[in-house]
């Protein structure tokens, strides 16, 4: 999976875009980056980069990205209330 279908996934899904950020860091948001050492999934928060992964390829990146937004508590909230 890629960044643009990661992205395309969540639209169809219809999951707020504040929920998650691609390409780039976003407070109160689940990111995917990448950086030197390779493709960084965390959520920031206040400035701080938590529960960091660092992993070695996008496609990996992704599906961690993807099972983190969905396995959270006020993302699935979100989506049971509008029947997703």
């Amino acid at each position: 999976m890629t960044l643009d279908e990661l992205g395309a996934k969540f639209r169809r899904l219809n999951l707020p875009a504040s929920a998650y950020s691609l390409g780039r860091d976003a407070n109160e948001s689940y990111c995917l980056v990448v950086g030197p050492d390779g493709w960084h999934v965390y959520y920031s928060e206040r400035g701080n980069r938590n529960s960091e992964e660092v992993l070695p390829s996008e496609s990996e990146a992704c599906r961690r990205l993807l099972e983190r937004v969905l396995h959270d508590g006020s993302v699935r909230r979100w989506m049971d209330d509008r029947g997703a």
